[in-house]
């Protein structure tokens, strides 16, 4: 019995992967999409290095590699960025792993690997690094392969001779043989989707006519050899910059198949910026950055896919700009529905910059790799891991009313109060902009503010102005109504229960750049959908 309900499992999650993650994907406008289906495919990616010098995946001596796989997809990631240095398959590419650990004098890291994933340490690192995609692909996981480095080690500094083209650890003859390599190697390997062309192009030799050659050089080496692999372009400045598109696109005779890449952090910034100025102020410069730089892409006459390669936030708490970065840019993301990936989900390094063990503050894992580092990562990621808007479907457009702090969505309970909860299953909404009534869907009812810390009421007096709601504040993050008396309100999460409350509105001012106060509890998202 135990025998026929294993065989059964296994040919249901073959059936699963199968379904679920049809490659090759191809582009269509800025959506990617399922070759087979013309159905979009959203990706909400994990990344996990293997580039480090170590030259193999990390966690390998925390949890045996299949459980690590399995993980990634329990945590609710459809693909993982699966980072590698060049030299790792141009220079070293017979060596065992046994070889390179060997030379770094970690015996009680060996030890640990040996232990869980007895059968690594006597692997090439092509063979190790295959077992990882291969794993992945066993828990319908797919893969995007990221050239992060040429050298292997931790990345990035402008200075590291590992960022542009023609330093010393980046000679691009080299480089476009480990494209070649990978690109043919994978080919045909039935989980792995994409390839981008090289992390974080950064340092003093950055200039737009090499990124033009050598991207150029780059893409046709993959699409040559492996034209169903989607192509990933990063732009400059640690991939924070592609606004130069603007004046002169890429020319490339298979669009259908380029996806361009950006990375976003608090410390983008001058992290300072979130103490001493407005929270609604930096915000909505930070967004209007990434529009300026690399959003832009998503529409306009040629609209294109961005992928938010890299982004993430300080799992421990501990990080004031990450606190107030998260929630900004988690609303945008939701927004536009952008594919995403989050760095990062390795909990520890064998060996990083000289530490042996060295946990990562910014993973999903904890150092031990058995728990999440900020236990409310899953809601916080809940309806970034949703599709939310499909260019195919005939469903009429409706609203979800999302909380970025805390990564809830806005239901109405047995009672009709409006409370917070998962966003799996929260209410829909229609609005009609500015001074419009909120309504719930299917239903003669809308949202009245009844007075300063309570809650609003489903109300069928949708046309008083108690049920008149606009988006306030520069980030357009505050939904805002008037009282009895005049005094805007704004919805606000209570901070003793789930429910939603309309309270004076907190730091709305566009000029009073004394205001201090934190807003994030008013932060509130109309985010559209069709699904």
């Amino acid at each position: 019995m135990v025998r026929k309900s294993s065989i059964l499992l296994a040919c249901l999650l073959a059936i699963f992967t199968s379904c679920c993650n049809s490659l090759p994907l191809s582009v269509h406008k800025r959506w990617i999409i399922d070759d087979a289906t013309g159905k979009r495919v959203k990706l909400h990616c994990a990344h996990w290095v293997a580039h480090a010098t170590p030259m193999l995946a990390e966690g390998l001596d925390k949890s045996p590699m299949n459980d690590i796989a399995a993980n990634i997809a329990k945590a609710g990631f459809n693909c993982v960025r699966l980072s590698y240095a060049t030299y790792m398959f141009t220079r070293y590419a017979n060596n065992t792993v046994r070889d390179i650990f060997h030379t770094h004098d970690i015996p009680g890291i060996v030890s640990a690997i040996e232990n869980y994933n007895p059968r690594v340490l006597n692997m090439t690192h092509l063979q190790a690094y295959e077992a990882v995609v291969d794993a992945l692909g066993d828990h319908g996981v797919m893969v995007l392969i990221d050239n992060h480095v040429s050298l292997a080690k931790w990345c990035c500094a402008n200075d590291d001779q590992n960022g542009f083209f023609g330093d010393r650890h980046f000679n691009t003859s080299e480089w476009l043989q480990g494209l070649a390599f990978i690109a043919h190697h994978f080919k045909g390997k039935p989980n792995v989707f994409a390839m981008d062309l090289r992390n974080e192009l950064r340092g003093s030799r950055q200039n737009h006519h090499d990124w033009y050659k050598y991207m150029t050089q780059g893409a046709n080496t993959i699409h040559d050899i492996n034209p169903d692999f989607i192509v990933i372009i990063s732009g400059l400045a640690f991939d924070n910059d592609l606004s130069f598109l603007k004046k002169k696109p890429l020319d490339l005779n298979f669009p259908h198949k380029i996806v361009y890449e950006s990375h976003i952090y608090s410390v983008s910034g001058d992290t300072h910026r979130w103490r001493v100025q407005p929270v609604n102020w930096i915000c909505n410069a930070t967004i209007q950055l990434l529009h300026q730089q690399s959003s832009f892409l998503l529409s306009g006459k040629n609209p294109a896919p961005l992928l938010v390669s890299e982004f993430g936030y300080d799992m421990t708490g501990g990080s004031f700009a990450d606190n107030m970065y998260l929630p900004c840019i988690v609303s945008y993301f939701a927004s536009v529905d952008l594919d995403w990936s989050l760095w990062a989900f390795q909990g520890s390094y064998y060996y990083r910059q000289g530490k042996v063990g060295l946990g990562e503050s910014y993973a999903v894992m904890d150092d031990d790799w058995k728990s999440y580092r900020d236990p409310n990562f899953t809601q916080k990621f809940e309806l970034l891991q949703r599709m939310v808007q499909d260019p195919t479907s005939n469903v009429s457009k409706s609203n979800i009313i999302f909380h970025p702090l805390t990564g809830y969505c806005a239901h109405v309970n047995n009672s009709k109060e409006l409370v917070m909860g998962d966003c799996k299953s929260n209410s829909l909404w229609s609005y009609e902009g500015d001074g419009s009534p909120i309504r719930l869907m299917n239903s003669a009812k809308c949202l009245k503010a009844v007075g300063e810390r309570l809650p609003p009421s489903l109300s069928e007096d949708c046309l008083s102005p108690q049920s008149s709601w606009k988006t306030v504040s520069m980030t357009g993050l505050h939904l805002a109504t008037f009282d009895k008396d005049g005094d805007l309100l704004c919805l606000e999460k209570d901070s003793n229960s789930s429910k939603i409350v309309t309270s004076k509105c907190i730091c709305i001012s566009d000029d009073d750049s004394s205001c201090l106060d934190n807003p994030q509890s008013q932060w509130f998202k109309l985010v559209s959908t069709n699904v």
